[in-house]
């Protein structure tokens, strides 16, 4: 796994709740530390990458229950995908917040572009495949915040995700 702190930040701020922090790409995903000592803390990136293993074994679980979640807020949009025969995850996390001093760690989880939701599909069942359709599209702004604590529990960050 690539380590945070061998890489340069690509950008360090400071937010509204007095936090510096330094923004990192992983792949598709955006990592940010928090850190209340200093801008580009080195210790607390450090902190950060050994919260990391912990926090992406955690993703799927997350992802799941945003899906949860995620089907109370939208439930037309869930039904349509539910009855095609199209498969894969609909939801993806874009970005992980690591507050290291906390150990707490806050999944952003919106629209999985790896998924394909431009082609025809199926009803499941439409064993002849007499009338395709196209699937609807996660809404542009939707996105469903977890929070996984210091003991590795997950929740729905409830000011976010309504």
């Amino acid at each position: 796994m690539e380590k945070l702190i061998d890489d340069r930040p690509l950008g360090i701020y400071s937010d509204q709740d007095g936090f510096f922090r330094s923004e990192y790409q992983v792949g598709r995903r955006l990592i940010w530390v928090r850190c209340q000592h200093r801008q580009d803390c080195l210790e607390c990136v450090d902190r950060a990458d050994k919260l990391m293993p912990d926090i992406c074994k955690a993703i799927p679980d997350a992802i799941e229950l945003a899906e949860n979640c995620s089907r109370i807020m939208i439930p037309e949009f869930w039904a349509r995908h539910d009855i095609s025969r199209r498969e894969g995850n609909r939801l993806d996390v874009w970005g992980i917040t690591i507050t290291p001093g906390l150990g707490v760690a806050r999944f952003d989880i919106s629209r999985n572009y790896g998924f394909d939701y431009a082609s025809l599909t199926f009803s499941k069942e439409d064993y002849w495949n007499d009338e395709p359709f196209f699937l609807p599209e996660l809404p542009e702004k939707h996105h469903v915040y977890i929070i996984r604590d210091r003991h590795g529990l997950l929740s729905v960050e409830p000011t976010r995700a309504w």
